[in-house]
């Protein structure tokens, strides 16, 4: 009897201390966590472009004009330009894949093919990147005219 007791005694000390120890560790992981992401918020990159509007003016049909968008990773980590998506095919994008460091800048060029097209142009380009806002905007406008 003297023997249950005492290894009833030392089940309910393991118990308790396992108990105890988890209850410990959990809100320092807790803690740990919620610095880790106050930290992954702050050390984000960001995209800011010179311009997000290129306006083509008026130009004959069958003419190609080309533009480019400078942009700064004003961020702390490095930006990467996942995909550049445009409205049309007639609109075509270049941009380097390489990851922009806190403060330099990188571009994006596009090129706009006006062959088939006429009147007033708006073509816009998607640009996803890893900022915490991903998807930021840009226009290229103008107008076609026919040789007519």
């Amino acid at each position: 009897m003297y023997r249950i007791c005492i290894l009833l005694t030392f089940v309910a000390m393991m118990i308790m201390s396992s108990c105890g120890g988890n209850n410990a560790n959990s809100g320092t992981q807790s803690a740990s966590s919620a610095d880790s992401s106050t930290k992954d918020t702050t050390l984000q990159p960001e995209i800011e472009f010179d311009t997000a509007v290129f306006d083509f003016g008026t130009i004959l049909q069958g003419e190609q004009v080309g533009t480019t968008f400078t942009f700064k990773n004003t961020g702390k980590a490095d930006l990467i330009i996942r995909k550049v998506e445009t409205s049309c095919g007639c609109t075509v994008p270049e941009y380097d894949r390489a990851p922009v460091a806190p403060g330099m800048k990188g571009t994006i060029r596009v090129r706009f093919d006006s062959d088939g097209k006429e009147g007033a142009q708006y073509k816009t380009i998607k640009v996803v990147s890893n900022c915490k806002d991903n998807i930021f905007e840009l226009v290229l406008k103008g107008t076609v005219k026919t040789n007519d």
